[in-house]
């Protein structure tokens, strides 16, 4: 009975710390240790909910302002062990941290941890990478770190899901590429291979990004990620193959020549470091 009565209790408590920091009265009550949960607990009451978005968001921000990136990231580390021990349950509530939070590399987890923990639809297997990237399509406000997420997860299994971005105005991709920092991988790069022949217009913008990070690569994966993590007994992606930069770079080329005159064709090879 005691046990019963302590789950309940707890749940209680999670209640009222979600209830507190939803209430934009309440809000400002709760005491810096008390809100790494409390956002926690209105992340899972609130965060599937469509209709609270807003409230919630509200509530991240004063999260934001109240507690530094330390206390967020140890917020987001909590809300990813009840997420995977309860089989993907509450995976929306990373939403806000993934949105909203000033630290870059805090939106890029908060992302991941979406993309690899939702839980499987049923007609849509990779249900958190589809609703990142509804976001990306549909949201103005979704920040460039939400791509860079997605394409650092390296599985190809994905790209029909990304190609949809190809859609989108001219503007706004070459807007996020120039704010992409992943590191290359085989997705990432057929991905961007796949935009250069939608949109033309961004050669210049897509050289960019290849000279800003093909140095960070030693090898280029091609590999599969367990999605859910949680699913599976162990979470390490499967690589599947690996080249150099140098030997990637012919792979890229019958795509790339066609839309690239020799200036930055030559930007390109030398970016990956091929003669």
């Amino acid at each position: 009975m005691a046990m019963h009565q302590d789950h309940f209790s707890m749940l209680s408590e999670l209640e009222r710390l979600a209830a507190m920091a939803l209430d934009p009265v309440r809000v400002h009550e709760l005491g810096p240790d008390q809100w790494p949960v409390a956002m926690l607990a209105a992340a899972l009451i609130a965060g599937g909910d469509e209709s609270r978005r807003t409230e919630l968001m509200k509530a991240y921000g004063v999260f934001v302002q109240k507690n530094a990136p330390a206390a967020r990231a140890a917020s987001l580390v909590q809300l990813s062990r009840f997420v995977s021990a309860n089989k993907g349950n509450g995976w929306r509530g990373f939403l806000p941290a993934a949105l909203a939070d000033p630290d870059a590399a805090l939106r890029r987890k908060a992302a991941v941890y979406m993309a690899t923990l939702a839980t499987p639809g049923e007609l849509e297997r990779f249900t958190g990478i589809a609703e990142l990237v509804r976001h990306l399509a549909g949201d103005e406000a979704a920040p460039a770190t939400m791509l860079d997420a997605l394409l650092s997860l390296g599985d190809m299994r994905f790209l029909p899901l990304l190609e949809q971005l190809y859609a989108l105005p001219e503007a706004r991709l070459e807007a996020w590429l120039g704010e992409l920092e992943v590191v290359p991988n085989h997705f990432s790069c057929q991905w961007m291979l796949g935009l250069l022949e939608a949109h033309p217009g961004l050669a210049d913008a897509l050289v960019s990004v290849w000279q800003r990070t093909a140095a960070k690569a030693s090898v280029l994966i091609d590999l599969t990620l367990p999605v859910p993590t949680w699913a599976f007994t162990t979470a390490a992606p499967q690589p599947l193959h690996g080249w150099t930069p140098q030997e990637y770079v012919p792979r890229m080329l019958p795509r790339l020549l066609p839309h690239l005159n020799e200036e930055q064709a030559q930007k390109v090879r030398a970016a990956f470091g091929a003669a």
